[in-house]
């Protein structure tokens, strides 16, 4: 994608608006009662054209949680650069009962 963003709130934002506009989800796509969008630290490496996770991204998960992420289900945008340098800590299937990616 062409999109840039200069902070998690405008990309945020933009996620909801796609969601409401050409998903047609506009319950989903309400910041109180729909999906909770979570981010975690990461860098863009222009070399790979990737964005890298910069730590435990579940423990980043879980800190932004209360460490309540039993009924949550986990969306994987790419979820192979996820997984390519993943941090030491639990894996995805322990710790979502729904993984999607």
């Amino acid at each position: 994608s062409e999109n840039k963003f200069d902070t998690m709130q405008e990309q945020e934002s933009y996620i909801r608006d796609w969601l409401r506009k050409e998903a047609n989800m506009a319950e989903e796509a309400d910041p109180i009662d729909g999906l909770r969008i979570l981010f975690y630290p990461a860098r863009y490496h222009s070399g790979m054209n990737s964005i890298f996770a910069m730590g435990d991204i579940i423990c980043a998960l879980r800190n932004q949680t209360d460490n309540n992420l039993s009924d949550a289900v986990c969306i994987l945008e790419e979820p192979e650069h996820l997984n390519w340098y993943r941090a030491p800590g639990e894996g995805w299937t322990k710790v979502f009962n729904y993984v999607v990616g």
